[in-house]
């Protein structure tokens, strides 16, 4: 027997005699001596070794490096974690003004709406109460800037708008007698009087509207000439008042509408106004129109020259045709003049009134005799304003 094996064997007769001692009745337990906890512990080992002998084969075993919960190498930062929506920095709240507007839409009449001249209508805006506090019938809409185009100074509210709300607010307006483009804007004011208006900025609301500018004829001297202030005199004196539609031959100057006369160019006319200065040298006639207000574009046309009364010639008449201009309670200006004499033609005028724009006037025809008042019969054929 080979000198590896005879010491297993005797190993193995001892484990029996172990194994024996163990299985026999005891009355009590044994003290356990050192060397016998030596012997158990080398059985224990020598049957593993046995049972790991016959297992077959396994994958070899790899150690792992292990790492405490918690723990990062220096070498490797550890990792950033995002985090969840509800540990998100919550925003910032924003304060609500007590009073603000939204514009929402223009009912009606939308910007640039053609209203005819001197029309009256009514204008409705969508607005909504943008703040925080609720708007009350002792708020009102309030005229701000612009054209007011007839708007009164304040509108109160017709009923309370709570915060998010809308109201429609209407106004009745008057659109203006002059043709162009006009703008009126709007506030809101609340019952402390403190006047706001749309978003942060406080911006307004407005109506826009067109008018029509008029085209033709805008105003006829021939059939306001009844209306008109009539005076004659002599050179420098401030005249005195002439009854419109007199005698022909007046010695105090004649001013009136005549029809179907002879022209000094050999037509017969229609309707024109005859104006004969007072007799005596340098005499003169004048008559003061009605207010006109003067538009862009308006242009003062007319023709001037003589009446023949009778025969085929008009004579040695010769005048000066005069055209003023009075505002107000202001003098008359004089705008534009022309010296004529009876020359068989008629002399056409276009006067621009583009100085004028805008202005409420009183127009002014004036014929003064350039020394003797014999044949001054003076007409003005068609005298008009038109665009």
């Amino acid at each position: 027997m080979s000198a590896l094996r005879q010491p297993l064997l005797i190993f193995l007769a001892l484990m029996l005699v172990v194994l024996s001692a163990c299985n026999m009745p005891r009355r009590s337990t044994p003290t356990v001596s050192g060397s016998s906890l030596i012997y158990t512990a080398a059985a224990e080992t020598l049957n593993a070794q046995l049972t790991l002998a016959n297992q077959p084969p396994t994958t070899p075993f790899v150690a792992a490096t292990f790492t405490p919960p918690g723990f990062f190498p220096s070498a490797t930062p550890p990792p950033t974690l995002p985090l969840p929506a509800s540990a998100s920095p919550a925003p910032s709240a924003t304060s609500i003004p007590c009073d603000r507007a939204k514009f929402i839409a223009d009912v009606n009449f939308p910007d640039d709406t053609k209203v005819n001249a001197g029309e009256s209508f009514v204008k409705t805006w969508r607005v909504g109460n943008d703040g925080s506090c609720t708007w009350t019938t002792s708020y009102a809409v309030v005229f701000t800037g612009g054209d007011q185009i007839g708007a009164p100074a304040a509108v109160p509210l017709t009923g309370n708008v709570s915060p998010g709300g809308t109201i429609d607010i209407s106004m009745t307006l008057k659109a203006p007698v002059d043709g162009g483009t006009y703008r009126g804007e709007f506030k809101l004011r609340n019952a402390s009087n403190v006047i706001f208006g749309l978003g942060n900025q406080n911006k307004p609301f407005w109506v826009q509207v067109k008018v029509p500018v008029a085209a033709g004829l805008l105003f006829d001297f021939l059939t306001q000439a009844d209306a008109a202030a009539w005076t004659s005199g002599v050179g420098g004196e401030p005249g005195s008042a002439l009854t419109f539609d007199g005698a022909s031959d007046d010695a105090n100057g004649a001013a009136k509408i005549v029809d179907q006369v002879k022209l000094e160019t050999g037509a017969t006319s229609g309707k024109i106004l005859l104006m004969f200065p007072k007799h005596g040298d340098n005499g003169f006639v004048t008559g003061l129109f009605p207010v006109y207000k003067v538009q862009s574009g308006d242009h003062l046309k007319v023709r001037l020259g003589f009446m023949i009364p009778s025969g085929d010639s008009c004579g040695s008449g010769k005048v000066e045709f005069q055209i003023y201009s009075k505002e107000g309670d202001g003098e008359l200006k004089l705008l534009k003049e022309w010296s004529k004499s009876c020359n068989k033609s008629l002399l056409p005028i276009d006067l621009d009134l583009s100085a004028l724009k805008g202005k409420e006037v009183r127009f002014a025809f004036t014929v003064r005799a350039d020394g003797a008042f014999t044949d001054d019969w003076a007409i003005w054929n068609s005298p008009r304003i038109e665009h």
